[in-house]
């Protein structure tokens, strides 16, 4: 099956304008205080560096854990804070503030923990990585469309 895609100025500065929306709402989504997401208090059920066939990339920063009382198991990707995590034991009592998705659902896995603390000791903290990454997608799309419209009054590709 091949699909045939528009080669001209208006959709790619439609695609770049959908880009920067999704960039958009991955740094409004990574960028919330604790109070902004949803939360679970309980105790951890499950702690550990693999979880059934997981990781399958990156062995070694990632860790999984359960809370009571919450459906899905967290992977967080915790390299520099792992120290942190791996200090806490089954049957401690922590908050998760966290968002889902769709993806959430469908892999039966949360991966947009944003904050872990007991005791108001913070034991994990999202990076601004995700946050990094919708700029550099913003400003990808601008110059994509810079040269886009280049290309356009250059002649080289059609309205």
């Amino acid at each position: 099956m091949h699909i045939h895609l528009p080669h001209n100025l208006r959709a790619y500065l439609a695609f770049s304008v959908v880009m920067i929306i999704v960039a958009i709402w991955i740094i409004l989504k990574n960028s919330g205080m604790k109070d902004e997401y949803s939360h679970i208090t309980g105790k951890l059920t499950y702690l550990d560096k693999h979880l059934s066939d997981l990781p399958n990339r990156d062995f070694g920063s990632n860790r999984y854990f359960k809370i009571e009382n919450y459906a899905y198991p967290f992977e967080v990707y915790a390299d520099k804070q792992s120290v942190r995590i791996d200090s806490l034991k089954i049957g401690d009592r922590v908050t998760a503030y966290f968002y889902e998705t769709d993806n959430t659902h469908e892999e039966q896995i949360n991966r947009y923990l944003q904050f872990l603390q007991k005791s108001n000791k913070m034991y994990f903290e999202r990076t601004d990585f995700t946050q990094q990454l919708g700029y550099v997608i913003i400003l990808m799309m601008l110059i994509f469309a810079y040269f886009c419209y280049h290309f356009y009054k250059a002649g080289k590709i059609p309205y």
